[in-house]
């Protein structure tokens, strides 16, 4: 357990550069070697801590990274969503009230929808995990992204508040 703490540590520190490592030109390869790494290390562990066997560790990682995707296309239109209301708003132009709230609407809705994606998740995990099996893998995952937020926190300090995805 604590080998595996350690390895773990490990992981979500590297994650920090994972996004400036993006911009780089070998950057986007080493940043996806470094996500494959994290993830595969992650998996083995919540296989390992629920008691796994290897179809239900397989149809975990399909059913998780499907969300995955689901969440982080939710996340880039949050992004476009607000990158537009901040164009409405802008300082000394008046905003275009129908426009604002069209935005603030879909804003609304979009956080909606990424809440529903969680409950929609641990329904199809409920398909083949026990309840137990389930609550210790969202805790698992909620403290990896906290570690994981927590490496990125201190990569940026001193800089500008990064801005969180989404979160139920």
């Amino acid at each position: 357990m604590r080998k595996t703490a350690v390895i773990l540590l490990c992981c979500f520190a590297a994650a920090g550069p994972l996004h400036a490592q993006d911009s780089e030109p070998d950057g986007t390869v080493r940043a996806g070697e470094l996500r494959r790494q994290i993830e595969d290390r992650f998996a083995a562990r919540v296989q390992e801590e629920l008691g796994l066997n290897d179809q239900q560790a397989g149809r975990m990682r399909d059913v998780v990274g499907g969300y995955f995707v689901k969440r982080r296309t939710f996340e880039a239109e949050e992004r476009r969503l607000r990158q537009s209301l901040a164009g409405e708003l802008r300082p000394g132009v008046a905003a275009n009230k129908d426009r604002v709230g069209a935005l603030t609407d879909q804003l609304l809705d979009l956080r909606i929808r990424y809440a529903q994606s969680y409950k929609d998740e641990v329904k199809d995990l409920s398909g083949f995990l026990d309840p137990v099996q389930v609550a210790q893998f969202l805790i698992l995952r909620e403290r990896l992204l906290d570690r994981i937020r927590e490496a990125q926190d201190q990569r940026f300090q001193g800089g500008q508040p990064r801005r969180r995805p989404l979160r139920p």
